[in-house]
């Protein structure tokens, strides 16, 4: 058995697909397998994927009803003692990545590490996880699903409920915690992707599905408090975007009006 199985979902992102398999090839760490789903593309990912055949355990092109249907797909095949998901895009932090984190022996059901991250054309932003996570923590906020290195045995027996569009992983986190399974966090920076994909551009059906999968997971009275916790934490960040936002337009016009009376003075 493989100690790792890689698992890529990719549809119509040849480029992101290319950055994904050249951050895999490149890590001193070998004890893995790749599977790549593609989503029927016709962009020539296809056509890509036929030339991977000798560097993935599993493949294939083909349509499917979204990102957690072809997430599953990959679970499927999976052979590996634990399983991460790095879709196309995303890419391994650095070439030792994958050795930092088994160097260490885990041995918990799910082992998780921090990440970077970027809006496209920004510089990227480093982000850390909860050194201790449990289901109340998750009902704020979830795990970085390509930090998360799972047991592939618990996917298999509960694979993502497709009836979230958005949010299954989270689903998936508050119901192994609720299960009991153990979470250990490494100090290993695991990734860096680019923001943009369909949580961060959906935000109205991602706070209608959370607050559904609240209601789900807790009883009444505590859904309803972690909604109106969660709500609260939403408008502040909301707020704290305006004004970011806000300041560099009043920056900019201070350096346009600077420039400006150089210009007349002279």
């Amino acid at each position: 058995m493989k100690r790792l199985s890689i698992i890529t979902v990719s549809y119509n992102d040849i480029a992101g697909l290319r950055r994904t398999r050249d951050s895999i090839r490149s890590q001193t760490f070998r004890d893995f397998e790749w599977i790549v789903v593609d989503g029927g593309s016709t962009d020539g990912s296809k056509d890509f994927l036929s030339e991977l055949q000798a560097e993935t355990a599993w493949c294939c092109s083909e349509r499917d009803s979204g990102i957690f249907n072809a997430m599953n797909k990959g679970i499927g095949h999976a052979e590996g003692e634990y399983t991460l998901f790095l879709n196309s895009g995303d890419t391994l932090y650095a070439p030792d990545t994958l050795k930092q984190v088994f160097g260490r022996m885990p041995s918990a059901d799910i082992v998780y590490g921090d990440w970077t991250e970027a809006l496209p054309r920004h510089p990227a932003k480093r982000r850390h996880s909860p050194a201790k996570v449990n289901c109340y923590t998750f009902s704020v906020r979830p795990l970085c699903h390509q930090t998360a290195f799972v047991r592939t045995c618990l996917l298999k027996q509960s694979p993502y409920d497709e009836s979230y569009r958005i949010c299954a992983d989270w689903a998936k986190w508050i119901e192994l915690s609720k299960r009991g399974c153990t979470f250990e966090h490494v100090p290993v920076t695991v990734c860096h992707f680019v923001l943009g994909g369909l949580s961060y551009r959906s935000v109205k059906e991602r706070r209608r599905e959370q607050e559904r999968l609240l209601r789900e997971s807790y009883p009444e009275d505590l859904a309803e408090v972690l909604i109106a916790l969660t709500g609260k934490v939403a408008r502040r960040l909301t707020v704290i975007r305006r004004l970011v936002w806000l300041c560099s337009i009043l920056l900019l016009a201070v350096i346009v009006l600077a420039v400006w009376a150089v210009i007349t003075c002279r």
